[in-house]
């Protein structure tokens, strides 16, 4: 019976397969296409000039398929890696995105680079590139995305590169790449993304930039040369940020400028040389860098909110009064160097320092008068009793993207402005607990403010005279050591109006990362006050570790006189002679020797003679 039940259960079983069959085993996973035998070769040169361990040869193939491979390295730091297209099943893949970035020992760009005619992203930042753009990135006219950015690169754009019509992000910010500003960019109008600035470009802006109509970000800036003015601004209406700082921008203000820009969130026109009123700057919730042009009439109040980020500061003919933030929420804007009256936000002794600062008189302000001051920047009050001055100022007010703060004593003044326009960050004070090389006062270096864009700090009611400048510096946020680093920060120093750093890297000073080095410098007060400036020059490296690590960093300020002798100090020392004074007196001592030595030896002749002539004559004597 059981047989039979078997049979039965066996057939049903069958009969219901049939009807319903089960649905058929996957197929087997589909193997990786190989890469284009020319792109692998290509490639194959390419790293291994750059020693990047991908060891094909002409001869030998890699030990893996790059379009398997892919990333080589990849951090945020450092990057070493590619992706391919292997859309069609019949084809090989094409390498289509390169991306090496953050290996300081890369000098050279391998020819075999363009032989990657596939190559829609190009991204070589943050290397140590020199030399001329190679002609042969012309080869690449499908590029999209090409970033050169934060290299040595010189000379000046290739023509070659005017037949790049795809591209649609070009970054090429700090190098040394010279010449005009390339009218040829006009013909990109896929640009939704333009970065050219810290380098050593002229101007002016060409015209034709108003072609570019896709905009969604456009910085230019630190262009020499012929006069800017707004005639290439256009109906950019998908344009979010505008950054023109430092463009030799002369002229007013657009009419149009809210209906030519409607989505605009952040706009950059610091250091030009723009005038006229801001009546015609939208007054929506927009961040608003003004600084260092020559803007008058009133500031619309309007325009002054609590939540935007505004600084309108030396614009010495902007006048007007700031409102009353409601709910006493504090503004953030920077008027230092204007003419604008915040008696409704600002006590009386604060009003008279920042006329003095204007140069308005600072004698009268001071009752008695310094000769040192200090400041431990970003950090607390720290005393050195055995130091001039000993007290260290606390620095560590919350200054945003746009303002300042008077100390309490009214002795220093620090005037912050700057925010990434892309990251929104502006530390303003960055810290470490580590410890900080070659200095017995650490403390000193394990804060400091910083800024993406100007410092300055002003030591006020100072007699007149010389003073000796001590600015400490130590490196705290961008890790590595000036031979082998992936981050590189830069910036200006002026002092008293005069430039004494160009380019200055902390790193490089210091020789390395957390080590302590400091700058001295003499200047001369003849107002009461003495300038200190640190100022972004568009170099550096701008997202290590962290998006908006770039611009001026400061860690303390010491003011003091010239240190002058004790009065119960050593005589100097008697100079000593030079050698061939000293071979002439031996030349001259030895001819004095041999006529005394002559002398004696004649004057014993002489004596001898005279007995022996005595003897003759007189035998019996």
């Amino acid at each position: 019976m059981a047989p039979l039940l078997l049979l039965l259960a066996l057939t049903g079983l069958a009969v219901a397969a049939a009807q319903f069959p089960f649905p058929p085993p996957p197929p087997p996973p589909q193997q990786q296409q190989p890469t284009s035998a020319s792109d692998a070769a290509a490639l194959s040169a390419v790293f291994r000039q750059w020693g990047l361990g991908y060891a094909a040869t002409a001869t030998t193939p890699p030990p893996e398929d790059p379009c398997a491979k892919k990333v080589w390295f990849g951090s945020l730091a450092r990057n070493a890696s590619i992706n391919c297209s292997c859309d069609v099943s019949f084809l090989p893949c094409r390498i289509t995105h390169l991306n090496v970035t953050g290996y300081q020992n890369l000098t050279d760009i391998p020819p075999a680079l363009f032989s990657l005619t596939e190559l829609v992203s190009l991204d070589l930042s943050n290397n140590n590139l020199i030399g001329q753009i190679p002609p042969g990135i012309a080869n690449l006219s499908k590029l999209e995305t090409w970033h050169f950015n934060n290299n040595q690169l010189n000379g000046s754009f290739p023509n070659g590169s005017s037949g790049l019509r795809s591209l649609q992000s070009l970054w090429m910010f700090d190098n040394y790449i010279e010449g005009t500003l390339p009218e040829f960019i006009a013909n990109f109008t896929n640009l939704t993304d333009l970065r050219i600035y810290g380098m050593k470009l002229q101007g002016p802006i060409p015209k034709n930039f108003s072609n570019l109509i896709n905009l969604e970000k456009l910085m230019l800036g630190d262009l020499d040369g012929q006069n800017s003015t707004f005639d290439f601004i256009a109906n950019w209406t998908n344009l979010s940020t505008l950054s023109l700082r430092n463009c030799g921008i002369t002229g007013q203000l657009p009419n149009m400028l809210s209906i030519l820009l409607p989505n605009l969130t952040y706009l950059d026109l610091g250091s030009n040389n723009i005038s006229g009123s801001l009546g015609q700057l939208p007054y929506k919730d927009l961040s608003l860098y003004l600084g260092g042009n020559n803007f008058s009439g009133n500031l619309p109040s309007e325009m002054v909110q609590s939540s935007r980020l505004m600084d309108v500061s030396y614009n010495p003919f902007l006048n007007g009064s700031l409102p009353v933030s409601p709910g006493g929420q504090k503004l953030s804007i920077n008027y230092i160097g204007t003419s604008i009256d915040a008696s409704r936000t600002t006590n009386s002794e604060n009003l008279a320092l920042l006329d003095c600062l204007r140069m308005k008189g600072c004698k009268s302000f001071y009752k008695s008068l310094i000769t040192s001051c200090a400041v431990n920047c970003g950090g607390k009050q720290t005393t050195y009793p055995d130091s001039l001055p000993n007290i260290f100022y606390d620095d560590t007010s919350d200054l945003g993207a746009a303002d300042f703060h008077i100390n309490t004593d009214g002795q220093w003044v620090v005037s912050h402005v700057g925010s990434d326009p892309l990251s929104n960050s502006s530390d303003g004070i960055v810290s470490t607990s580590q410890g900080i090389l070659g200095t017995d006062t650490p403390e000193l270096y394990q804060t400091a403010r910083t800024s993406q864009s100007d410092l300055w700090y002003y030591v006020v009611g100072l007699s007149m005279g010389n003073y000796t400048v001590q600015l400490f510096f130590a490196e705290i946020v961008i890790e590595g050591n000036f031979n082998n680093r992936t981050g590189r920060r830069s910036f200006n120093i002026d002092i008293q109006d005069q430039n004494i750093k160009t380019d200055f890297d902390i790193t490089k000073e210091a020789d390395g990362f957390r080590k302590a080095t400091n700058i001295t410098y003499e200047a001369t007060v003849d107002n009461s006050v003495l300038k200190i400036h640190l100022y972004w020059n568009g170099r550096g490296t701008h997202a290590i570790p962290y998006e908006g690590a770039y611009g001026p960093l400061v860690s303390a300020i010491r003011v003091f006189p010239p240190e002058i002798p004790p009065n119960n100090s050593p005589p100097p020392a008697r100079p000593q002679a030079a050698p061939h004074d000293n071979k002439r007196r031996g030349v001259v001592a030895g001819i004095a020797a041999l006529c005394i030595a002559a002398a004696v030896i004649s004057s014993s002749v002489v004596y001898l003679w005279w007995k022996w002539v005595s003897l003759v004559k007189h035998p019996n004597a």
